[in-house]
């Protein structure tokens, strides 16, 4: 991650996954501007917000005067070129983690960034540790006991939006001890249909982002009556806040879908 100053003051952060990771690295009092959507912890809620992570406003963003805008290549690369013509001086850098490893890293660059390594060692001393007693777990479980999963994003009619490779989602699953079903697939989020999906059949199905009636009414369809998630029980609803983000809280994730997949496990 190249950067052109040495000091930045006054930071607008384009994706919750970063503000969490600049709050975590006592950085909070830096962000001027975060997204809607931004909400953890409490206090981010509070900083002035410049609409949509998708879709930020860029003159909203110019009037907090910020020197740096964070965000992600896959979402924010399309508006670099507007922000940095509309927001004078303005320095945008993109970050794009794919695995567990590499949101990790991006913590580690974070606090090299701003001049904060020590904070962000002990931050990853202690994932990290948590990290190694989940792998350990996981090294315990027998291959053929390991359940296959699979992380459906979106659900419409006879298509599916899943986690594939390249993927952060994929590689949580992977981490927690799932077996994923989208090995081979080059696309990072690729669209299947229920008819494919029924090939690969995993053992759990996971969403975020529906209400609590979306499960009920999912198991009395009937294309997912088909499924062995749905005949086993296996089919859960995590918080988005947890499963698509790329923050600190990403070894949540990993810890939740382990004791998740494996209740008895030690």
């Amino acid at each position: 991650m190249q950067h052109r100053r040495q000091t930045y003051r006054r930071i607008v952060s384009l994706t919750p996954s970063i503000t969490e990771t600049l709050f975590a690295l006592g950085l909070g009092d830096r962000v001027i501007g975060v997204t809607d959507t931004c909400d953890y912890p409490v206090e981010a809620s509070a900083k002035p917000h410049v609409t949509s992570w998708f879709d930020p406003d860029p003159e909203r963003i110019r009037a907090l005067g910020p020197d740096l805008i964070l965000g992600l290549e896959s979402v924010h690369q399309r508006l670099k070129p507007v922000l940095e013509q509309t927001v004078p001086g303005v320095e945008v850098i993109l970050t794009m983690p794919t695995s567990v490893n590499e949101a990790l890293e991006a913590i580690r660059t974070f606090g090299k960034l701003f001049h904060a390594t020590d904070e962000a060692e002990r931050l990853l001393a202690g994932l990290r540790q948590r990290l190694e007693r989940v792998d350990a777990a996981v090294g315990r479980l027998p291959w053929t006991e390991r359940l296959t999963v699979s992380r459906v994003l979106e659900w419409k009619g006879e298509e599916l939006l899943v986690a594939g490779p390249h993927s952060f989602q994929y590689d949580v699953i992977l981490r927690a001890g799932g077996r994923t079903v989208t090995s081979g697939i080059s696309e990072a989020y690729p669209r299947v249909s229920m008819s494919r999906f029924l090939e690969w059949d995993p053992d759990v199905v996971f969403f975020c982002g529906y209400d609590r009636r979306f499960i009920p009414r999912l198991k009395e369809h009937p294309r997912w009556k088909q499924f062995k998630a749905v005949a086993t029980n296996r089919v859960f609803m995590f918080d988005c806040n947890l499963t698509c983000r790329t923050g600190p809280r990403i070894v949540d994730m990993v810890e939740l879908l382990y004791h998740t997949l494996y209740a008895d496990g030690s």
